[in-house]
């Protein structure tokens, strides 16, 4: 409560600051026909990334002459492979000595337009964005941020999601958005492979997968670990389905206890990479999860989900699209977005037999689709 009330006097704070320096900045309207080289700034969550994909085809079929750079971060860039709509990805580099390097190569490139889409009080992209040397530099408008731009979206809003909020970058320079769906690619040879990885692991054709993911970037939004074990077994016993579990490199310690309490087998793929994971997903029928870049990778590639939601804004980061079961309980406390949370009663209400109720009503309707083929 403290550390809220804390940072919510400096926001304040910093925004009566900067407000003067606001009418200092001359405001630019680009013509579209003018931008050769784009740079978009998307170096943090996977989720995010997957959220910006339809943002990319809105900027390259609206000024489809532009090259567009996409810089990303190592945990995320390879969301992007395969996407006809990017040109370009470079890897962000943290440290003062990465800064460096990273401000005199975009300097070298000469930007027409650098594009920031974080809907966050902090400085640093914005920052990044001034000493880019862009001529025009884009972002939201938020505690104070917007002196830092001389194109300006509106306010955040939380009662819209951030894939439609990303799309005002494209709206802000005049273009008209024809698609707000989240889209991954995924090649044949990809998928392929994943196949074959499952089956070398015992998936046999004609098996119904179902993907259960236990993680998530922040502890408080992480549902407990035992009980999607209940779920997994529950699945697998009556519903006759093949669990393969998934897991990044730092979800090891919840899928080797899922695995290890679990009466049956599932088909384990913890700590493959990115790439590796949305192929493996891409093979699924559903994913369970919570709140977390997979659950956004799975709406991208059309997979339907069951998924837990505990101190996260819904309306920010529901699921887009249809096929999607979100588990939340209405506290009064939630939504709080904090990392960690010493109760987690959001998460910790929510029951095994709620998510299977879910799951079974997904996988019914799985069922009929693939008797009605």
């Amino acid at each position: 409560m403290i550390r809220a009330l804390l940072k919510r006097g400096y926001i304040a704070t910093r925004r009566l600051a900067l407000l003067p320096l606001r009418a200092v900045v001359k405001q630019v309207i680009p013509e579209t026909a003018g931008l050769k080289n784009i740079l978009f700034l998307r170096h943090d969550g996977i989720g995010d990334m997957v959220l910006s994909t339809p943002v990319f085809r809105a900027l390259k079929e609206g000024i489809p002459h532009a090259v567009l750079t996409v810089l990303a971060g190592p945990g995320n860039r390879d969301v992007l492979s395969g996407n006809p709509f990017v040109d370009e990805v470079m890897l962000y580099e943290p440290g003062l000595s990465g800064t460096v390097k990273m401000l005199r190569e975009l300097r070298r490139r000469s930007f027409d337009i650098v594009i920031d889409p974080f809907l966050t009080y902090k400085l640093h992209t914005a920052f990044l964005a001034l000493l880019s040397g862009a001529g025009c530099r884009l972002g939201f408008a938020i505690a104070g941020r917007e002196v830092f731009f001389n194109l300006r979206c509106p306010e955040a809003d939380d009662r819209r999601s951030i894939s439609e909020q990303t799309l005002d970058m494209a709206r802000a320079l005049g273009l008209n958005p024809r698609d707000s769906m989240p889209r991954l690619y995924v090649s044949t040879r990809e998928r392929e492979a994943a196949w074959e990885s499952l089956k070398a692991k015992g998936a046999a054709k004609g098996d119904i997968l179902v993907g259960i993911h236990p993680g998530g970037r922040y502890e408080s939004q992480r549902w407990p670990a035992g009980r999607f074990a209940m779920v997994a077994d529950y699945i697998m016993s009556v519903y006759n389905a093949r669990v393969v579990l998934f897991g990044a490199e730092g979800d090891r310690e919840a899928v080797q206890f899922i695995r290890k309490v679990m009466s049956n087998t599932p088909l384990l793929m913890d700590g493959v990479g990115l790439r590796s994971f949305i192929a493996a997903l891409s093979c699924c029928r559903l994913l369970i999860c919570n709140n977390s870049g997979p659950l956004h990778i799975a709406s991208a590639l059309g997979i339907p989900s069951v998924s837990t939601m505990g101190p996260t804004v819904p309306w920010l980061w529901w699921p887009r699209g249809e096929g999607h079961i979100v588990i939340r309980k209405d506290l009064p406390c939630s939504p709080c977005s904090l990392a960690v949370c010493a109760s987690h009663r959001c998460m910790k209400l929510i029951t095994v037999e709620e998510v299977i109720h879910a799951a079974g009503t997904q996988l019914d309707r799985i069922n009929l689709d693939i008797n009605a083929a």
